[in-house]
């Protein structure tokens, strides 16, 4: 049987029915429990292998999404069949319940934000599920150019390109400056810091940074804790609810990452109005635990982008 007092793990009720389990050092989600079941989950982020070991069958809770998140990515595995045909994944609107008969999305919905949804807005407002962690994002503006920075693996891979950025390109800002770059990625390090097999990233400058009362980013805010992961590479997470929350290295001074899940539901999702998102690659790909599932990503962002 599983016993989490005997690790390091902090709890965290998101619900009367559900209660998580992370690492208290670094923030990694490792277990969910059922109250009502009284049965146990894994997040299989913390698993040195899931291919072959796990069937995917879709994405719960896409309603909540408004835009269908990432589920609009990941619409069949990388598993082929015997026919050469690939396994459709499903997407259910809530829950897929025991034998996955719950509701499912209808076919042509929850893909993008609807028009009634749409908002113009010159701050974005980001926090954990507890709330003790709270900050909103400005706009691009030219403090947002003044930053330096290699490329991340997510555009140039490290194993085949250098990250050198000679002639100071922005690659952070989109859309003619008025959007920041987003994307996924499935390196180790963020696999095992989180609990998840994707983590998807916003790129933003610490200028375009702010706590809730208006006062400039501090990582020492609210419930804000930091994980070292590696030497000059610093992650932070809540300490109350786990929700991941930011990475940021002394490579790149000035930039951060954002775990785009912290970012205001009702802008949908994948945060279109203010994110534009990376299909050409998923940063660290080969080093994912699950190549089907990183394939099935991979496939759906380039779909994706040539149907946008």
């Amino acid at each position: 049987s599983i016993e989490p007092a005997n690790y390091s793990l902090t709890s965290y009720n998101t619900s009367d029915h559900l209660t998580r389990y992370f690492c208290s050092t670094c923030g990694a989600h490792v277990l969910i429990y059922r109250v009502e079941s009284k049965s146990w989950a894994l997040t299989t982020g913390t698993w040195d292998r899931t291919e072959g070991v796990v069937r995917w069958s879709g994405c719960q809770w896409v309603a909540a999404t408004l835009d269908g998140g990432l589920s609009v990515w990941l619409r069949g595995t990388g598993e082929a069949g015997v026919d050469g045909t690939r396994r459709a994944l499903k997407r259910w609107m809530l829950t897929a319940e025991e034998g996955g008969d719950g509701e499912l999305v209808p076919d042509g919905t929850l893909e993008t934000l609807p028009p009634d949804k749409k908002r113009k807005s010159d701050k974005l407002k980001a926090q954990c599920h507890c709330g003790g962690v709270k900050f909103y994002i400005t706009r691009p503006d030219q403090g947002s150019k003044a930053v330096r920075a290699p490329f991340p693996d997510l555009m140039a891979a490290r194993h085949s390109h250098s990250p050198a950025n000679p002639e100071n390109k922005t690659w952070w800002l989109r859309s003619n400056d008025t959007k920041y770059l987003a994307g996924t990625c499935t390196c180790t390090s963020c696999r095992l810091a989180s609990g998840c097999e994707i983590q998807p990233w916003a790129f933003v400058p610490d200028c375009n940074i702010f706590q809730e009362d208006g006062k400039p980013l501090d990582f020492n805010m609210g419930t804000l804790k930091r994980y070292d992961s590696s030497k000059n590479i610093f992650r932070e997470f809540c300490g109350v609810c786990g929700a991941t929350v930011f990475w940021h290295s002394t490579e790149r001074p000035g930039l951060m990452d954002i775990s785009v899940g912290l970012l205001d539901p009702e802008e949908g999702a994948r945060v279109e109005s203010w994110l534009e998102w990376w299909t050409a690659r998923v940063s660290f790909d080969e080093l994912a635990v699950s190549r089907s599932l990183v394939a099935s990503l991979e496939d759906g962002l380039k779909n994706w982008k040539q149907n946008c």
